[in-house]
């Protein structure tokens, strides 16, 4: 008797161990990308009381203003008007004192309503700012970090007031996972989740070569992570369950594949219903070799895999964002640091 009720058991074990299985290969589909459009042109804003060192960042807050973080000595925030593209002011500084930075988060930007949110590595503290015409003024702090942390965090990204998501680094106690979900002032990881394919990659290695931008809906519902070196979009619910994973077959572009160096897409803009991709769709040496003539490529997607719009900038652009509020797509070119571009955002 004993013996038929661990068959039976074993059996039943195998079929919910299958279902599961089938459940996971259900959520991979394939999609295809779609041919490119023309080229969008570019509007050019010159400023000559401002010009950027070294941009990290560009972000849209509210629709109001454009922020763009750079490593300029005077002022790391640069704040314009919008829609006008009105420069109002340079912002933050290195150091310890009011409105200062031990180490300037020019990369983990985010936003919320009308304030910006920075995640200063040292102090591993956010600090939540509203922005105004004049100046920002602190909001909040808190911390974000948790017990046995031995990495910095990256790839930072609110989700929802008491939820950020981050790049579960090169752990070696827990690599199985691509991502680490926090709470702030909470010492302790919510969840992990993202699951890495199976590799003989490990740490710093792994963690490259599965380098990838995430970007969250307004609602803060949906998570979409993209990878550079593969081309693949992920869509998780806000409880770490992947919801679809898109492989995408693209003719011009090889198919993924480890050590392969080709560079797909990053994710820079996302809305309840659209993401906004920048693509290079290119080979890392040659991006490289052509960096003063390479044009990158606009994409729009929306959260069922379907791609809207694929087109290239008319010139060298290497970051955006958008608002589709006032249908524009806002960029700057590391060739040119006294311009920022302006782009009609395409009609779908």
């Amino acid at each position: 008797m004993k013996f038929s009720r661990a068959i039976l058991f074993l059996f039943f074990s195998l079929i919910t161990v299958s279902c599961s299985l089938l459940n996971n290969d259900e959520k991979v589909k394939t999609v295809q990308a779609i041919d490119y459009r023309s080229d969008l042109q570019s509007e050019k804003f010159y400023y000559n009381n401002v010009s950027l060192l070294n941009p990290a960042d560009i972000v849209n807050v509210a629709d109001k203003y454009l922020v763009i973080s750079d490593s300029d000595s005077e002022g790391f925030i640069k704040v314009f008007k919008l829609p006008e593209m009105d420069f109002l002011y340079s912002w933050g500084m290195q150091g310890q004192g009011p409105n200062e930075f031990e180490f300037i988060p020019l990369n983990e930007i985010n936003t919320e309503g009308d304030n910006i949110i920075f995640y200063e590595f040292g102090t591993r503290v956010l600090r939540e700012y509203v922005v105004s015409d004049t100046s920002l003024v602190l909001l909040e702090e808190a911390s974000l970090s948790f017990d046995g942390q031995t990495h910095t965090l990256t790839g930072i990204t609110k989700v929802k007031e008491d939820l950020y998501i981050a790049e579960n680094g090169a752990s070696f106690d827990n690599d199985t996972y691509e991502l680490i979900a926090l709470e702030p002032d909470v010492d302790q990881p919510l969840f992990y989740f993202g699951q890495f394919p199976e590799t003989k990659l490990t740490g710093f290695e792994k963690l490259y070569e599965y380098l990838k931008t995430t970007g969250v809906s307004i609602d803060g519902s949906k998570i979409a992570a993209t990878y550079l070196y593969h081309n693949k979009i992920k869509i998780f619910g806000n409880d770490g369950n992947l919801l679809s994973e898109f492989v995408v077959n693209d003719s011009d572009s090889p198919n993924s594949g480890e050590g392969l160096s080709y560079q797909y897409r990053s994710v820079k803009k996302a809305t309840d219903s659209n993401l906004y991709f920048m693509g290079m769709f290119e080979y890392e040496q040659t991006i490289n070799e052509n960096i003063e003539t390479f044009k990158t490529t606009f994409e729009i997607w929306d959260w069922s895999g379907n791609q809207i719009h694929r087109a290239k900038f008319d010139r060298p652009i290497h970051n955006f964002t958008v608002s589709e509020k006032h249908g524009k797509i806002y960029a700057y070119s590391v060739l040119d640091m006294q311009n920022i571009y302006v782009f009609d955002l395409p009609d779908f």
